[in-house]
């Protein structure tokens, strides 16, 4: 059966996360697919999935003995002990692990293999399946029995992975084979590209671009106007002869319940995956702590009752936490992402006025923003501008620009201006005050958030 793949891998838009530490595998002539999203500080998270990447590779181009779950597994399972060893002979790479979402096609059948929180996903004849389950607590809680499914809207999902590879020194795979039909379509993807999207808005990118690559690319697209605050990867295999054609049903795997059994493997795997909580954000299931900000006010008031909090091992500042909730928050809830306003703002604008050129500068800023030429982008912004200085716009995307620049001063000044024109840009205020948070104005910044809250709920009350 013929393979035809698309693929982007980008390190997204957040000025904090200036390394990619994402890597995927694509080799078609061996129907090998993997999506690896690495955890650790430095360049760990990197050194983790690309040993990972560069592991299973060979492993299953060396060896031929055994079924295709045996394979996987087995290579899976030398990718671990590679990444495991090394962290434990390097104090450089104590921390590093990564995720690993895995697809190996032999003829008429495919294996699935996953560690961690990257996903595998199929559509196939108009049904759009979820293959994998993340490894989280809230999914290990309810397969133990610990949480009934009468609980699930009461408690919500936590994403704190608690499994990946070089945590220990065996790692549980979970595996199975599929029967594979012609025309089917996987996607292999890190966070970077789910924690921005449903699963309605990916399959629908699948179902409706019959190219792989012109798919991957919407994906990539999409995620970059909301904001692509990770780094973000997909893998689009298409099996077989496309077909664009509606998606009739969505089938998500859930996590059935099981006998009780621990959820850490060993007291090692325990504080190793520690240190995997403190790249994710936390969905605590108890009081909400009191926050303050730099002059003491105190916070809670923003964020009473949505139980979140950010538990890391550096004494993370408490107005940092907030802004890094608050952030979670806006994207977790389905609301206004970055950039998702402003699309719908520049739409508005251009169908009440319809001047050409502020269309074709919009359009070539944002392509030379996304290509990561911010010069050129600041230049058909600012012409933006003088066309139209009331233009909510051109300030938001000059703002976008300066922070990626590191003026965040310039950038807390445009969207300070984004926000006066539009107060329904809402994601002008989660990016000031992440302009403000990086300038070290922490009150200014919790401000900027206590003004998105504030403005979100007259919103939703209209």
């Amino acid at each position: 059966m013929e393979l035809k793949v698309g693929y982007v891998c980008d390190r997204g838009l957040n000025p904090k996360r200036p390394v990619n530490q994402d890597r995927f595998l694509s080799v078609p002539e061996r129907g090998l697919f993997a999506v690896f999203d690495g955890v650790g500080g430095q360049r760990a998270g990197e050194v983790a999935s690309q040993t990972a990447a560069e592991t299973i590779e060979e492993a299953l181009a060396h060896t031929s003995a055994g079924s295709s779950v045996e394979l996987v597994s087995r290579a899976i399972q030398f990718a671990n002990r590679d990444i495991f060893e090394m962290a434990e002979s390097d104090e450089a790479y104590k921390t590093m692990a990564t995720t690993v979402a895995l697809v190996h096609i032999d003829g008429s059948r495919a294996t699935i293999a996953h560690v961690g929180d990257s996903r595998v996903y199929r559509l196939e004849d108009g049904r759009f399946h979820r293959e994998t389950i993340d490894h989280t607590d809230f999914n290990d809680a309810l397969k133990s029995g610990g949480i009934g499914r009468d609980q699930l809207s009461a408690l919500g999902r936590s994403n704190v992975i608690n499994r990946a590879l070089g945590v220990d020194r065996e790692v549980e795979v979970d595996v199975k084979q599929i029967n594979l039909r012609d025309g089917a379509r996987f996607l292999l993807c890190s966070d970077g590209i789910y924690r921005h999207l449903s699963d309605e808005e990916i399959a629908r990118v699948l179902a409706e671009n019959k190219d792989p690559q012109l798919a991957a690319d919407e994906l990539k697209r999409l995620v970059h106007e909301r904001g692509a605050d990770d780094n973000l990867t997909a893998v689009i295999v298409q099996a077989g002869r496309a077909r664009v054609s509606p998606v009739l049903a969505l089938e998500t795997a859930t996590a059935e319940p099981r006998k009780k059994k621990s959820l850490r493997g060993s007291a090692a795997a325990a504080g190793a995956a520690s240190s995997i909580r403190d790249r994710r954000i936390q969905v605590e299931f108890g009081q909400p702590r009191v926050q303050r900000d730099s002059t003491g006010k105190e916070l809670s008031a923003l964020f009473e009752g949505t139980g979140y909090s950010e538990k890391g091992r550096d004494g993370v500042s408490a107005s940092r936490v907030l802004i890094y909730l608050l952030i979670a928050l806006v994207l977790l809830s389905g609301g206004f992402y970055a950039g998702l306003r402003a699309s719908e703002w520049r739409n508005a604008r251009a169908s009440e006025s319809g001047p050409a050129g502020e269309a074709h500068e919009l359009l070539l800023g944002r392509r030379a923003f996304e290509r990561g030429d911010y010069q050129a982008a600041v230049i058909e912004f600012e012409s933006l501008a003088k066309r139209d200085p009331q233009s909510a716009t051109a300030s938001y995307w000059l703002g976008r620009t300066r922070l990626e620049q590191r003026d965040y001063a310039g950038a807390a000044k445009e969207f300070e201006a984004t926000i006066s024109r539009e107060p329904r840009m809402f994601d002008a205020y989660i990016q000031a005050a992440a302009a403000y948070q990086l300038l070290g104005e922490k009150a200014k910044a919790a401000e900027m958030l206590a003004r998105h809250a504030d403005e979100r709920r007259k919103a939703e009350q209209r």
